[in-house]
């Protein structure tokens, strides 16, 4: 089983990844890549906000602070994505 904090850490890289690389590409990308780019982060919020309601006792405080960054990051990053596919239309 992976520790909270490791899955946080992850999920915070790849999306950041995702942001950066969208951010250097010199083309857009499509509508469906922009509507499957805002629900995984809000999948990937969503999980997270669950598994810190369901499971307290397994997120230390400092894991805590992670998973907090890590939605943080992933609403924005869904509310970016959003933004470019409503101005795409």
């Amino acid at each position: 089983m992976i520790p909270p904090a490791e899955m946080a850490l992850m999920a915070l890289t790849i999306m950041l990844w995702i942001l950066w690389s969208d951010s250097v590409r010199p083309r857009r990308a499509s509508q469906i890549m922009y509507t499957m780019r805002v629900a995984l982060y809000l999948v990937v919020a969503a999980v997270l906000i669950l598994n810190l309601v369901r499971y307290p006792e397994m997120f230390s405080a400092s894991a805590r602070v992670v998973c907090f960054l890590t939605v943080a990051v992933g609403l924005l990053g869904a509310a970016f994505f959003a933004r470019k596919l409503m101005r795409r239309n």
